[in-house]
């Protein structure tokens, strides 16, 4: 899904086979860890399109059959990152920010017409991510949650027809708390908090 014309492909591939997608889970994306200036300018370019531009494109063009129907559930993955700027992880955070930021807008434009926007916004989760990302301390410290629960909370958001929802009370708390602090002293904290090991 990182590559140009993937999604395109995709929707062409469920046109022929004559199926109707009833439910969008926008749930591949990527993640970088480490210093901006060491991380290859390739790998960057790979997560923006995979986090946002693929998800973006698919929507797209699934959407339209949905509203014929006027009925569909779209649901777009974000992150905790979405609700903070995050140091060693700048491209992650910011592409799940606007993943965050994209599904409210779809959200409010698809009100009363028969198609449900989430934004799902986990924490830490027991899945293959930090392998992928190659650092298991971009998630040190946190409790990991389960897919499983995750899954829980989409299904929650979806039937009380909410533009987002966090996973975990303490995420939800987390998330609530930065906003009581000025966007500098967040990056500061962020940054004291995530920065890897070896510097």
């Amino acid at each position: 899904m990182s590559k140009a014309n993937a999604p395109r492909q995709l929707a062409e591939q469920i046109s022929e086979l004559g199926l109707s997608v009833d439910i969008l889970i926008n749930n591949a994306g990527v993640g970088t860890y480490g210093r901006f200036e060491e991380i290859a300018p390739g790998r960057e370019q790979e997560e923006i399109m995979l986090n946002t531009a693929a998800l973006v494109d698919l929507t797209h063009r699934l959407l339209p059959n949905m509203l014929k129907r006027e009925d569909g559930v779209i649901v777009n993955v974000a992150s905790m990152a979405a609700f903070m700027p995050c140091a060693y992880s700048a491209v992650y955070g910011a592409t799940k920010a606007f993943v965050l930021s994209f599904s409210e807008g779809l959200w409010a434009e698809m009100r009363g017409r028969g198609v449900r926007v989430l934004a799902l916004c986990p924490g830490a989760t027991e899945t293959g991510f930090f392998d992928a990302v190659g650092s298991d301390e971009m998630g040190a410290g946190q409790k990991l949650s389960t897919p499983e629960k995750v899954v829980q909370a989409g299904f929650r958001g979806i039937d009380q027809g909410r533009s987002y929802i966090i996973d975990g009370r303490n995420n939800y708390f987390m998330a609530q708390m930065i906003r009581f602090f000025s966007r500098r002293g967040v990056a500061l904290i962020m940054e004291r908090m995530s920065r890897p090991k070896r510097y």
